[in-house]
């Protein structure tokens, strides 16, 4: 099973940062939608794991 750490959700997130702008530049807007509802999920996740 993967670790779970600070640096893998910090991948994650700019991984889906790429993937909303790509989108954007699309004009798809149902994919980021729901990619801003994953990235604010493992934003407040990253958060708890600071603290």
């Amino acid at each position: 099973m993967k670790k779970i750490d600070t640096g893998y959700l910090g991948k994650k997130i700019n991984k889906l940062n790429k993937k909303i702008h790509r989108a954007e530049k699309q004009g798809n807007e149902n994919k980021i939608w729901w990619r801003k509802l994953r990235i604010d999920k493992l934003k407040e996740r990253l958060k708890k794991m600071i603290k």
